[in-house]
């Protein structure tokens, strides 16, 4: 509690009162009103109490004084009964001081002086009980920041395990070879990769989100889907359902990237599902545009027909941001053209050595994936 009380005229009243005995006067602290009035301004869980004649005394400070006022939780004014100019002061203050809650003219009646220590230990109260919550508020933040700290720690170690446990993985499927990696990122949520062979049909899916819940999600989900027979328009539907339930209780949208890379064995003939910043490319064709701009909301939207011996290149939208973080001389293109005589896994470990030379911490800014297929020159396709 502050008193502006250069006179002393408040508190030698309350004094003779026996505010003394009560919790809010304990600690009170009289002002004068210059001091007052150079205090910084900024919130303060306060009360003011004032005496009107003190103002009155100062004309040249009033103004300084109504700004100062504003910054404490509420402000009552104290005057003599015959002093009637401080009361028309106050109420006249009071018609756009919102801060004002009390003003009493002294003397005054015992009830009035029970009435205003019942107001003051109210408001005492409220803000000790205040108080106390933000301070809990404080500790529960510091436990929170402790645990996310750990969980993104524990987070980080998972993914180098897994990156250095399993840095490739290869399948061969009727005729057609599959090799794939991924790094690690420092972000949240990340990228995650799957092969699904279904019948003459293979399916490689990328996931690409910031958010752990979407990531989570939509594995779920997908795991759901290739338990039956996979069809990729239906998949990438609910998954857009999932996304815009989770991004709508959201008030920033974490970005998805959701690509279905769909290649028919016995056709050689692959299609490409949903939208996102992959990028797909082959040593003759250059990037293949088969419409997976982040702006493409679902389905497929073009065709490639494989050769034999041909060679498909897929990087994840994590590993084109790296790559184009890292300010590589020469785009994805004309490296993989360049080195083109080596066989997939060499070509793989040259892309990612890139990425490890211009990386500055343990992790890459997001994670990435680089996915390679072959279609083997002597495997058994329909022409």
């Amino acid at each position: 509690m502050v008193l502006l009380d250069e006179r002393k005229f408040l508190v030698k009243h309350l004094e003779e009162q026996g505010f003394g005995i009560f919790d809010f006067f304990e600690n009170h602290q009289v002002m004068d009103l210059k001091s007052l009035t150079e205090l910084p301004l900024g919130r303060r869980a306060e009360i003011l109490l004032v005496d009107t004649q003190t103002i009155l005394d100062h004309p040249d400070l009033q103004e300084k004084f109504k700004t100062v006022l504003n910054t404490f939780l509420g402000v009552i004014f104290f005057h003599e009964q015959k002093n009637t100019t401080a009361q028309s002061w106050v109420q006249d203050q009071a018609a756009f001081l919102t801060k004002i809650i009390g003003e009493y003219a002294l003397p005054m009646p015992q009830l009035n002086w029970t009435m205003l220590s019942n107001q003051l230990q109210f408001l005492w109260t409220s803000l000790e009980e205040q108080k106390n919550l933000q301070k809990h508020l404080v500790k529960f933040s510091q436990e929170l920041d402790l645990a996310l700290q750990s969980a993104e720690s524990e987070m980080l170690k998972a993914k180098k395990i897994h990156e250095v446990l399993i840095p490739k993985r290869s399948d061969e499927i009727k005729g057609i070879s599959f090799l794939n990696k991924y790094a690690a990122g420092d972000g949240g949520g990340g990228e995650f990769y799957d092969l699904h062979h279904a019948g003459n049909k293979v399916y490689q899916i990328l996931i690409s989100s910031q958010s752990y819940l979407i990531s989570s999600s939509l594995i779920g989900m997908m795991n759901q889907h290739k338990q039956k027979d996979f069809s990729p328009n239906l998949f990438i539907k609910e998954a857009m359902a999932e996304i815009q339930v989770i991004n709508g209780a959201k008030k920033k949208k974490s970005e998805v990237d959701l690509v279905v890379i769909e290649i028919d064995t016995t056709q050689l003939v692959l299609k490409v599902h949903g939208w996102g910043k992959a990028e797909l490319y082959t040593l003759e064709s250059g990037k293949l545009d088969l419409g997976i701009s982040p702006s493409q909301s679902s389905g497929e939207s073009s065709v490639h027909k494989l050769e034999k011996g041909e060679k498909v290149t897929v990087v994840s939208a994590g590993f084109v941001f790296n790559w184009n973080e890292s300010k590589i001389k020469k785009d994805i293109y004309s490296f993989i053209k360049d080195h083109h005589q080596l066989n997939q896994s060499d070509l793989m470990t040259e892309l990612f050595l890139q990425l490890s030379l211009a990386k500055e911490n343990d992790f890459l800014n997001k994670d990435a994936t680089v996915v390679m297929m072959e279609v083997n020159r002597h495997g058994i396709h329909k022409i």
